[in-house]
């Protein structure tokens, strides 16, 4: 029953952290604490000097932004597909968070489980569709996007 309520959980969070990002991408605050409509303008990979790191088991993935100098906030939302027992559809899955690089100079994710960890892991099969999307502020305001598919490695069969 426990399990049910904090899956519940992530799904709510998952679906607020979508809506309330999807709302903010187009307002924001200028300095004179007027809004504005500002167009989201998008940036590649290698703008940003990104790499991205699937784990060798396929279980997690972490990325880092080699070119960070500008970048002031990231907000990320990693995004896939997995297979649950007893279901014939995949079901979607998601990670959030966020870099306060002026704030603290962190540029590297840990890696991001696909599942969940607490006193013990527990992994979701069949991960596929993984997705990285990205919303970076720059240090002059400037508000970019980057939508990322991450290929997984091989595996044997």
């Amino acid at each position: 029953m426990a399990a049910v309520a904090v899956i519940i959980l992530l799904i709510i969070g998952g679906v607020f952290y979508v809506v309330y990002s999807q709302n903010k991408s187009t307002e924001f605050s200028n300095p004179n604490g007027t809004t504005s409509d500002s167009q989201v303008q998008t940036i590649t990979a290698e703008e940003l000097g990104l790499v991205i790191t699937v784990r060798p088991d396929n279980l997690a993935v972490k990325f880092k932004l080699n070119k960070a100098d500008d970048i002031k906030h990231v907000d990320y939302q990693i995004t896939y597909m997995h297979v649950v027992e007893d279901s014939p559809d995949p079901v979607s899955e998601g990670v959030t968070g966020e870099m306060n690089i002026a704030q603290d100079g962190i540029t590297e994710t840990d890696y991001r489980t696909f599942g969940t960890c607490s006193a013990t892991c527990r992994y979701d099969k069949e991960v596929s569709d993984v997705k990285l999307v990205l919303k970076v502020e720059k240090k002059d305001g400037k508000i970019y996007s980057l939508e990322q598919a991450i290929p997984l490695n091989p595996t044997e069969e």
